[in-house]
């Protein structure tokens, strides 16, 4: 329908003397509408539109909040407001919820709450640092936070591999000072090698071992549904929001890890809570964990050298002490990944510990490796030999009293 300005302008074109198509061109109308209301002598009736209700309309705000709790099923709100007295079609109703499915969708999980002791969730942040040449070099955060008390324990290593994931178990059940019945894992390799198409998982075997070990059960959460783990998940960014921008410079992985310990300590588990609203360190308290086994499970994986005549072993290009008794022996080492070095003897005891030296034909040395040792050229002294000293009295020779029983006989005769 022409409006009132439209026609004035129609009018006035013609006014001009120009042609009825060429207007008809201009405005994008019939040529007999335009001729239509230049012939006219009457304004256009301006009728107001009348909006028909809908018998959707009284449901609106109820549907809006179901699907802000997370129902977005058009079939179970219909059967819902069809209690309270909807009559209209389905049709209208997804038309109507549509627009609003994708935001919903994005709030529809619940947050699940788990009880003490029950669960924790295990995940890898990543990180860089910039090395001595000015090259980037990346470094990954293992972070495992307990379920219930939000209680975190962080570590970083050189990368994400197999051993290095169990050894950061091994050192967070230390901290905890035990172990949840499960642990909630993402999709990676190291864990879950890959998940058949019906939903049963295949698991890394080494893993799958490691768990028996140690007694809790791994537990796959929803591909694609990272929510399922979002207390882990908020934990790493909240890693980077916190931790990560105070730290300027690192000596090693070492040095960054007593950092890391540190703020765990005390900032990460002594601030109260965002959604318990109460401090992880308190409410760990009620945590109920499992003792965990404190034998390492990656003996048998260490890299054997020998120990040499100077009491070091070899490792990547530098020298580490141990204790010199075990000069000549072949000797475990397990590199944590985390910036340490740990050495084994044959059954199974930890003798030495060293921090991984950054660079290469550097030596790490222990003053008590060295304690009490006897080199080649000397001989040991019994500690209770009698001490020797010389009697400087002139020597008489002793005589039995018989011979000079003689001499004064003959004296007298």
């Amino acid at each position: 329908m022409v409006q009132t300005e439209e026609m004035f302008m129609i009018k006035d074109m013609r006014s001009k003397g120009m042609y009825i198509k060429d207007i008809a061109k201009l405005t994008g109308r019939d040529p007999k509408t335009i001729r239509k209301y230049i012939d006219s002598k009457d304004l256009p009736e301006y009728k107001r539109s009348v909006n028909k209700e809908s018998k959707l309309d009284s449901f609106k705000e109820y549907i809006l909040n179901r699907m802000q709790e997370g129902c977005v099923n058009a079939v179970v709100i219909q059967e819902e407001i069809e209690a309270m007295g909807y009559t209209g079609k389905t049709t209208i109703l997804r038309e109507f919820m549509k627009p609003h499915r994708e935001k919903s969708l994005a709030k529809a999980s619940i947050r699940y709450e788990t009880p003490p002791g029950k669960q924790a969730q295990v995940d890898w942040g990543e990180f860089t640092v910039e090395d001595i040449n000015g090259k980037l070099k990346k470094v990954h955060g293992f972070l495992m936070i307990m379920g219930y008390s939000r209680q975190k324990y962080l570590e970083f290593t050189e990368d994400e591999k197999i051993d290095t994931l169990i050894g950061c178990h091994e050192r967070a059940f230390e901290f905890f000072g035990g172990l949840p019945d499960t642990i909630l894992y993402d999709n990676m390799k190291t864990v879950v090698r890959y998940a058949h198409q019906k939903g049963e998982n295949k698991w890394n075997e080494k893993f799958l071992a490691f768990a028996k070990h140690q007694g809790f059960s791994p537990i796959r959460c929803r591909p694609y549904a990272p929510r399922t783990k979002g207390k882990v998940e908020n934990g790493i960014k909240y890693i980077k929001k916190n931790f990560w921008v105070r730290i300027k410079s690192i000596s090693s992985i070492a040095d960054l890890n007593h950092m890391a310990l540190n703020w765990v300590v005390e900032k990460a588990n002594k601030r109260v809570h965002g959604t318990t609203k109460e401090v992880p360190e308190e409410r760990f308290k009620r945590e109920v964990l499992k003792p965990y086994n404190s034998a390492p499970f990656l003996l048998e994986y260490h890299e054997q050298r020998k120990v040499m005549n100077d009491c070091m072993i070899s490792y990547e290009t530098n020298r580490y002490s141990v204790p010199y008794q075990y000069v000549g022996s072949y000797i475990g080492v397990r590199d944590l990944r985390n910036g340490i070095l740990e050495f084994y003897d044959g059954s199974g005891k930890c003798i030495a510990r060293h921090e991984k030296i950054i660079g290469k034909n550097k030596s790490s040395y222990n003053k008590k490796h060295f304690e009490n040792i006897v080199s080649g050229s000397q001989k040991k002294v019994a500690a209770t030999a009698p001490k020797l000293n010389p009697d400087t009295t002139p020597k008489v020779q002793e005589r039995p009293l018989e011979v000079y029983d003689k001499l004064l006989c003959r004296e007298v005769i």
